[in-house]
C-alpha cells in the first residue's frame, strides 16, 4: 500500500506541475512590420503594416514624424521634408516585449505653392465603357487627335467636399474620351459641368478642360452610390454603381487599370498639355487603393448609365450611349492633391 501510494502521489505531482509550467509559458514576442511609401502633394505618406506575433499593445516612436495614433496597430505617418528617418515599434503583450527599428528614406517630395486651391477628401462614381456612336465620336476630337482603334468612354460623378485655401466645395460631372496621338493613346475630356463658378474658371483658363455651370447631385446609399446631373441645356446622365454581393472579374480589374494609366491631354492656348495630379505615384487609382486601404475606399460594383439629350438639338458628348459597359466603382479618397497641367 506504501509503494502503491507513493506512486499515486508521484504521478498527480508529476502532472500538476507539467500544467503548471504549460500555463506560465508565454509565447514569443515578434516585432516586425513593413512600410509603404506614397509621395504626396507638400508631404510624404508611409503605411505601416504590422507583422509582429504573439503581441497585444504596441508603441511606435517616429522621430520628425506626424500621426494621430502612435499606438495604433497599422498607424499611418506623414513627413513634410526630404530625409532619412527612423521608426520604431516596440510590440508587448503586457508581460514581455520586443522592440525593432528600421530606416527609411524620403526624396522627391512634389512640391506645388502655385495652385488655387487643392482637393482634400473627395468621393464619387466611376465607369469604363465603349460606344458603337461613331459618328458622334468623330465629331468631338480635335483636329490635334486622331481617332483611336477603340471607342471607349470615361464617365464619372466627383463631390469635392473638403478643399483647402477657403475654397468652395463643389459637385462635377464630366466624360472623356480615348484618342490617339502620335501614335499613343491618351483620354481627352470633352464634357464636365461642374456646379461652382471659381472652379469652372480655373479649369478652363488654367487646364483647358471644358468646364461649364450644372446642376449636380451625387447620393450614398451604401451599397449603392448614384449621380444625377443636368448641364445647361438640359441634357442629362444618371448613373449608379451597385457594390452589393459584387465579385470583380479579374481581366475586367486589369482593363480599368491599363485604361487609369492612360494620361489626361487637353488643350490650352492652342497648346496642348497633360492634366495630373500633384505627386509622385505612378500607379493607377485601383493600386494605389489596395495599397493604402486606409486612406483611399474603392468598392468595385454593377454600373449603370442612362443619357438624355432630347433637349439638344446638335451632337453632344450625351450622345455616347453605351453598348458595352466595361466596369465602375465607388471611390473614397483622403490623400490630398492638386491638378497640373503641363505642357507636351
Amino acid at each position: 500500500m506504501n509503494k502503491l501510494y507513493l506512486t499515486i502521489t508521484l504521478l498527480i505531482s508529476t502532472l500538476f506541475f507539467s500544467c503548471n509550467q504549460e500555463d506560465t509559458i508565454q509565447p514569443t514576442i515578434s516585432a516586425n512590420f513593413e512600410t509603404s511609401l506614397l509621395l504626396g502633394e507638400n508631404q510624404a505618406v508611409v503605411t505601416i503594416t504590422n507583422l509582429s506575433q504573439n503581441a497585444t499593445n504596441y508603441k511606435w516612436l517616429f522621430p520628425n514624424g506626424i500621426s494621430d495614433d502612435s499606438t495604433a496597430e497599422n498607424p499611418t505617418i506623414y513627413y513634410t521634408e526630404n530625409g532619412i528617418y527612423t521608426i520604431t515599434l516596440e510590440a508587448s503583450n503586457g508581460t514581455f516585449s520586443e522592440t525593432k527599428t528600421i530606416e527609411i528614406i524620403i526624396n522627391n517630395i512634389p512640391e506645388n505653392s502655385n495652385i488655387p486651391y487643392r482637393y482634400l477628401e473627395n468621393d464619387g462614381i466611376f465607369m469604363f465603357y465603349e460606344t458603337e456612336n461613331i459618328e458622334v465620336y468623330q465629331s468631338l476630337i480635335p483636329e490635334q487627335f486622331e481617332m483611336p482603334n477603340r471607342m471607349v468612354v470615361f464617365a464619372f460623378f466627383n463631390d469635392f467636399y473638403k478643399l483647402d485655401y477657403g475654397a468652395t466645395p463643389y459637385k462635377e460631372n464630366a466624360i472623356s474620351i480615348l484618342v490617339e496621338y502620335q501614335g499613343e493613346e491618351y483620354f481627352h475630356c470633352v464634357y464636365m459641368p461642374v456646379t461652382d463658378e471659381h472652379s469652372m474658371w480655373a479649369g478652363i483658363l488654367g487646364l483647358g478642360l471644358p468646364k461649364t455651370m450644372g446642376n449636380i447631385n451625387f447620393y450614398r446609399k451604401n451599397p449603392t452610390y448614384y449621380g444625377v446631373a443636368e448641364n445647361e441645356f438640359g441634357g442629362t446622365m444618371n448613373m449608379s454603381i451597385d457594390t452589393e454581393n459584387f465579385t470583380i472579374n479579374n481581366d475586367v480589374k486589369q482593363e480599368m487599370i491599363d485604361l487609369q494609366l492612360l494620361k489626361s491631354l487637353q488643350i490650352r492656348n492652342d497648346k496642348i498639355i497633360v492634366v495630373g495630379n500633384t505627386g509622385g505615384n505612378e500607379n493607377s487609382v485601383i493600386q494605389t487603393a489596395e495599397q493604402f486601404p486606409n486612406l483611399i475606399t474603392l468598392k468595385f460594383g454593377n454600373a449603370t448609365i442612362t443619357n438624355n439629350t432630347d433637349a439638344i438639338s446638335f451632337k453632344h458628348p450625351l450622345d455616347l450611349e453605351p453598348s458595352h459597359i466595361i466596369g465602375g466603382f465607388y471611390l473614397k479618397n483622403t490623400i490630398p492633391f492638386g491638378l497640373t497641367g503641363n505642357s507636351l
